[in-house]
């Protein structure tokens, strides 16, 4: 907003007086107005016509398509319009044409059909999927085919005698024979499809289990009693000796569902990681979660102490499967130290 008025001096050439012009404070307001308000309306036009355009674009998408479909169809239209009026000969020749193009495209179909069923079995291998007797089969006559693969050969044949050949094949025997290769070709993708759909609900079971998995060391340092039996009696976890106030890191995500002091575990946290599993630790020194708390792997939830019946300061460390403690050695070497 302009607060004061304005007097504007012009000073023309040679002797002539200057002119002074005043400006009042409310007409220089009005014209600044008047210029924010024009730009703002053609700014508010800008975006109107921008989003117009955007709609426009989209709606103009779909009928390109539509067109190019309809171009398409026209187009074959005109090749059946044409094909009406073509001598047995030349039908003969089309046909000819499209049944060696047919048995390009389904050569080229049943080579990415096989290399779609190598990559099948490649997945079930890597994600220790059960093999069954013809994905074995297949396998070892693949190893043994790129084993042999050497030459070429074959008879070849007089391109006349196979033309006159081929117009003896009456139209419908062709036809036929393309339907029952295309049947063929539609059984076989249905038994891919239902082998991928078995392996992927493999892998989605295989992925809800490992996502509840505890990975990895919970604290650095030494092992100095493992799971299993042990003079007095049997040791339900791990100990990883360091010293007092190295942090602790829960092994995978879940919920502090326990967090206090037990007997001859000292201060201890126990983490439900939300399907069967549950992790302990034991002769903390201090708490750093709280229960209730949601944990991600990696989170520190403790430091290591000596509370409790312990020794030195150390970490005990259990995985439980539905309450009871297994051994943690193969969850905690997937990932090493």
């Amino acid at each position: 907003m302009i607060k004061h008025d304005h007097t504007f001096v012009i000073i023309p050439d040679g002797t002539k007086r200057p002119k002074r012009i005043f400006v009042s404070k409310r007409f220089l307001n009005i014209i600044l107005y008047s210029v924010l308000v024009l730009l703002g309306t053609g700014f508010v036009r800008l975006v109107i016509y921008a989003n117009e355009l955007i709609q426009l674009r989209r709606v103009a998408g779909p009928i390109q398509q539509e067109n190019r479909e309809l171009h398409a169809r026209t187009r074959a239209l005109i090749t059946e319009r044409d094909a009406i009026g073509y001598s047995k000969d030349s039908l003969l020749n089309e046909i000819e044409t499209e049944r060696v193009s047919h048995a390009r495209r389904l050569a080229e179909v049943t080579d990415e059909l096989e290399r779609l069923e190598n990559f099948v079995t490649d997945l079930k291998i890597l994600a220790g999927y059960k093999l069954s007797k013809q994905d074995a089969q297949k396998l070892r006559s693949t190893e043994v085919d790129q084993e042999d693969k050497g030459g070429q050969g074959g008879v070849e044949i007089d391109p006349e005698s196979y033309f006159e050949g081929l117009l003896s094949i009456s139209q419908d025997t062709l036809k036929a024979t393309i339907d029952v290769e295309a049947l063929s070709l539609a059984q076989e993708l249905r038994n891919k499809r239902n082998n991928l759909k078995d392996l992927r609900d493999f892998l989605e079971k295989k992925a809800t289990i490992l996502e509840g998995h505890p990975v990895g060391w919970p604290v650095t340092g030494k092992i100095t009693s493992h799971f299993g039996p042990r003079k007095g009696g049997f040791h339900s976890g791990i100990d990883v000796a360091n010293v007092i106030g190295t942090p602790v890191f829960a092994t995978g995500d879940g919920v502090v569902t326990f967090k206090g002091y037990v007997g001859a575990y000292g201060k201890m946290i126990v983490i439900d990681h939300g399907t069967q599993f549950s992790t302990a630790y034991a002769h903390l020194s201090r708490y750093a979660a709280e229960t209730g708390d949601r944990i991600e792997r990696g989170d520190v939830i403790g430091y290591v102490g000596s509370t409790g019946r312990s020794t030195g300061p150390h970490l005990h460390y259990e995985v439980r499967v539905n309450g009871v403690p297994v051994n943690p050695w193969p969850y905690m070497e997937k990932e090493g130290k």
